[in-house]
């Protein structure tokens, strides 16, 4: 036990001494979870220089049309993936391209469900006292993300990117939610989502932290008749390598 305790403090004070203000230190440029992490192949001295290419977005969920923004419950949580390549500039590095492949998963909870009515979706609310207390709207996407990366050329940088998506909608669902907080029926709703999704972007931040906030262009439901509704996130990105 004492061994292990002292080899602790040593490696602890080791890594401190090392960690000298150089900005010229490999380690510095080779921030996030993964930071040592070569994957299955050596690792270039150009690779030291690329950021966020592994982005996780936490994020809050809504929508805006036909119902107003910010009405819906707090727990509407959800995240997207983002695997991306950093496509850097050999006459800049303040400013770079990403471009890459995600998916995203968008949870709503709200008083509005959504039944069928002559074969086209309309919005209503849940009528109190009802065996309902709540719906639960799940999307799940796949897209491919374009990104404008602006930068501080700093180890210890600032960024904002601004970007875009483009992708299909791999399913869409409701489900009830009971007064006791049981789950009840579900119903899908992919046979009315539009096929397509297709939105725009935008991250606000310092090294591996940023803001994120992005709204679909498109309709979440196809069709004349059916509710004209646009996602839209707020949340934390976090850029693990």
């Amino acid at each position: 036990m004492k061994l292990g305790f002292t080899s602790l403090i040593l490696i602890i004070s080791s890594s401190l001494h090392a960690q000298k203000n150089d900005s010229q230190l490999i380690s510095r440029h080779r921030p996030g979870l993964f930071w040592y992490f070569d994957g299955l192949r050596q690792t270039k001295s150009t690779d030291n220089h690329k950021y966020d290419r592994f982005v996780f977005d936490l994020t809050y969920n809504d929508w805006v049309d036909d119902l107003k923004p910010f009405k819906n419950r707090w727990n509407s949580i959800g995240f997207n993936v983002n695997f991306m390549k950093d496509i850097k500039f050999k006459k800049t590095k303040v400013f770079s391209l990403g471009l890459g492949a995600g998916y995203g998963l968008s949870s709503i909870s709200s008083q509005q469900i959504f039944p069928t009515e002559n074969n086209q979706l309309v919005i209503s609310n849940i009528q109190k006292p009802s065996i309902y207390d709540h719906t639960c709207i799940k999307i799940h996407r796949l897209f491919i993300p374009l990104e404008l990366r602006f930068s501080t050329k700093n180890w210890n940088r600032w960024k904002f990117v601004i970007g875009g998506s483009f992708g299909i909608n791999a399913g869409m669902n409701q489900r009830m939610i009971g007064s006791d907080g049981s789950k009840m029926e579900r119903t899908s709703l992919s046979s009315t989502a539009s096929l397509l999704n297709y939105g725009i972007h935008s991250r606000l931040g310092y090294r591996n932290l940023s803001l994120f906030g992005s709204y679909q262009i498109n309709n979440l439901f196809r069709g004349r008749g059916n509710p004209d509704l646009h996602l839209f996130q707020l949340g934390l990105s976090i850029s693990l390598f």
